[in-house]
C-alpha cells in the first residue's frame, strides 16, 4: 500500500512566483499542494483550518511576514516549514525556527525535490545520526551566510567536487507561443531587451515574451553573466562573440547569427572590463 502524499499549503504575494511554485510541485508526486495563500493572516488561516504537513512560505509578505507566521503559529501545530525567498541573508534567522529547508526563489524543480527528499528524511529521525548532523549544520551555517545557498544545497555540495552552487535564478517561468508555462534554462538566453511593461527573453532558437520590469529581472540573473549594455538591454555574457568599437565610446557586440547588439556610451566601462579581463 503506498504512503500518502504530503499536503502541502504555499504562500507568496507575487502571483507569477507562486503559480511558478505551484507548477513546480504538482510535477512531484510525494507531495499534494492543496491550497495557496497570498499574505501571513491567510497562511495562518489555512494551518487552522486544513493542517497541513508542509508550508512552503515566502519571507517578505504584506501585513505579517514569514517569520511572524511561524511565531504564531507555534502554540498550534506547526506544520515543516519551507522559507522560500529571494534573498539568502534571511537564512539563518529562519533555521532558529526550525524551518526544515531554505529555498531561494524561483527555484527550479530539481532543486525543489531535493526539499521533498529532505522533508521526507526527516519523518525517520532514527537513521540520522543527531550529534554528527549538529556538528555539520555548523559548517553549513557558516557557508550559507557567506554565500547565500540554501542548507540542503550546501549539503549535496560537501560531498561532491562541484563548485559551490549559485543563489541566481536558474530557470524563468515563461509562456510559450501555444500559451503554455514552460520552464526556460537562463543558460538557454542569449539577450534580453525592454519592450514597455515586457522583456523579450532571446535564445538560439525563439524569443520569449515576459511580463517584468527590467530591474527586477536583473536582480534574479547572476551578475558576472549578465550585463547591461544599455537601459532596456541585458546580454549573456558567454554569447559574445566578438566586440566593435564605433565613435564616442560608444561599441557593437557581435553574438552570431546576423545578432548585433549596440552598447550605449555609459555602459561602455563594462565592455571594456570584459575585454580586459577576455571573459569572452
Amino acid at each position: 500500500m503506498s504512503k500518502q502524499p504530503l499536503t502541502a499549503v504555499i504562500v507568496d504575494d507575487e502571483p507569477l512566483a507562486l503559480e511558478g511554485l505551484k507548477l513546480r510541485l504538482e510535477k512531484i508526486p510525494e507531495l499534494n499542494v492543496i491550497a495557496q495563500a497570498s499574505d501571513g493572516d491567510q497562511a495562518i488561516q489555512l494551518c487552522h483550518e486544513l493542517s497541513p504537513d508542509v508550508l512552503f512560505l515566502d519571507l517578505q509578505l504584506p501585513g505579517l511576514n514569514g517569520i511572524e507566521v511561524v511565531q504564531a503559529l507555534q502554540s498550534d501545530t506547526l506544520p515543516m516549514i519551507v522559507f522560500v525567498s529571494a534573498y539568502g541573508e534571511f537564512a539563518l534567522d529562519a533555521f532558529e525556527l526550525n524551518a526544515i529547508d531554505y529555498v531561494l526563489k524561483p527555484a527550479n524543480l530539481g532543486r525543489l525535490k531535493k526539499t521533498v527528499e529532505r522533508i521526507l528524511a526527516r519523518r525517520t529521525p532514527e537513521n540520522i545520526d543527531k550529534e554528527q548532523a549538529k556538528e555539520k549544520y555548523k559548517l553549513l551555517k557558516a557557508l550559507g551566510e557567506s554565500s547565500g545557498v540554501a542548507i540542503s544545497e550546501l549539503e549535496e555540495w560537501l560531498s561532491s567536487d562541484k563548485p559551490l552552487p549559485s543563489a541566481y535564478c536558474q530557470e524563468l517561468v515563461i509562456k510559450n507561443s501555444d500559451n503554455e508555462k514552460v520552464f526556460l534554462p537562463v543558460k538557454d538566453i542569449r539577450w534580453i531587451d525592454a519592450a514597455g511593461d515586457y522583456m523579450c527573453v532571446h535564445t538560439d532558437k525563439e524569443t520569449h515574451i515576459v511580463r517584468i520590469t527590467m530591474k527586477k529581472l536583473e536582480n534574479q540573473l547572476d551578475d558576472k553573466v549578465f550585463k547591461r549594455i544599455h537601459k532596456s538591454t541585458l546580454v549573456n555574457v558567454n554569447c559574445i562573440k566578438s566586440v566593435k568599437a564605433l565613435r564616442n565610446s560608444e561599441s557593437v557586440l557581435e553574438l552570431g547569427d546576423n545578432v548585433q547588439l549596440k552598447v550605449s556610451r555609459n555602459y561602455s566601462s563594462t565592455i571594456q572590463q570584459l575585454v580586459e579581463s577576455k571573459l569572452f
